[in-house]
């Protein structure tokens, strides 16, 4: 799959998406619970992009997952294919990211709450969705949002996952055996040109 669920890679390219998202939630908590006045922290972080950042955001929620392979993509291990159509299956790339895809995570204060003041519902192209890391329900209490969906994935960060080992050692240029024998052609008559003694 080079997009979706399958290799890890896939969907940790959202990590740093889903870090923002965490860090303006808990700034707009801390602000209220701050007692800040309005208008002095963000009510809404918005973010525009394209199928290749809405794809890998919805697989690190766990939207579109069948079974227990939520469990799976928590400890990153890869995932099967899907069957193909015309088999059912949750996964549609026609529905995951359609024209104008968006994902909407929406934190909601409920202080009549006994057991959690704040909960995050997930959105997928305006509807409601249920998160499999939340017990299957619209409404996720923060906490257990924070600890079952985003805490195994931020172990990760952009500079691990894109690491690229600049220091290489050096090579040695290799010449072309073509080049090698023009070299030699032409060297006839020039005492000028060192031969490097390789046979052709």
């Amino acid at each position: 799959m080079l997009k979706g669920y399958g290799k890890s890679l896939n969907y940790r390219m959202g990590v740093p998406l889903l870090k923002d998202v965490i860090q303006s939630m808990d700034q707009a908590l801390k602000a209220k619970e701050d007692n800040q006045a309005p208008g002095s922290y963000e009510k809404a972080r918005l973010r525009f992009a394209h199928a290749e950042t809405v794809v890998p955001f919805s697989c690190l929620l766990g939207l579109f997952l069948e079974g227990s392979d939520f469990q799976r993509i928590q400890k990153e291990e890869p995932l099967d294919f899907p069957p193909k159509p015309p088999k059912n299956r949750s996964w549609r790339g026609s529905i995951v990211a359609p024209f104008a895809g968006n994902n909407m995570l929406v934190l909601y204060s409920c202080p009549a709450n006994s057991s959690s003041k704040y909960f995050v519902r997930a959105l997928h192209n305006e509807h409601p969705i249920a998160m499999p890391g939340c017990g299957g329900t619209d409404f996720c209490p923060f906490e257990v949002f924070k600890e079952s969906i985003v805490s195994p994935h931020l172990k990760h960060d952009y500079n691990t996952l894109c690491q690229v080992n600049l220091d290489q050692p050096k090579q040695k240029p290799e010449t072309s055996k073509l080049l090698k024998l023009f070299r030699w052609l032409f060297s006839f008559g020039n005492d000028d040109i060192p031969s490097d003694g390789v046979e052709l």
